[in-house]
């Protein structure tokens, strides 16, 4: 049997643009990731900044390790970092084929206004990794109970 395998990545946005153009980017990937996730029984979330993309991916290795390797190359973003690969024994998103988390800027008391995704990327250790799968169960955990998505 495949095992449940978890990655948290980092990585710097080079999506182009006026905001609205970047919206529109951020939701043609969601809508590919929403699409194609379920048939290969993958659930995750993301957030973006503006400037960063941070995501978790759930799967079994043999259908994640595909999927990482697409988004390793993919040009919308450079300086992917994994915070950390796991091998855990339940998902934390397991309602959601990709759960998104906006992280607007000037918003102190929302859960990832104060992850350094700069540091993230600099240094990359597990405490960060924490913070930011933490962060976002919060968040996506909230959303669920009010029936947003």
């Amino acid at each position: 049997m495949n095992k449940l395998c978890r990655i948290v990545y980092c990585s710097r946005s080079l999506l182009k643009g006026s905001r609205s153009d970047i919206e529109a980017q951020i939701r043609q990937i969601l809508a590919t990731a929403r699409t194609r996730n379920p048939a290969a029984n993958l659930t995750g979330a993301m957030s973006f900044n503006e400037s960063y993309f941070a995501q978790v991916l759930e799967g079994a290795d043999d259908d994640l390790v595909p999927l990482y390797e697409k988004i390793r190359r993919d040009p919308r973003h450079t300086d992917l970092k994994i915070l950390a690969r796991e091998l855990p024994t339940h998902r934390l998103f397991p309602a959601w084929s990709m759960a998104y988390v906006d992280t607007p800027s000037g918003q102190g008391r929302h859960p990832l206004a104060h992850f350094s995704f700069e540091a993230a990327l600099t240094d990359g250790a597990a405490p960060e990794a924490q913070f930011l799968l933490d962060a976002l169960r919060r968040v996506v955990v909230t959303k669920t109970k009010l029936g947003a998505g």
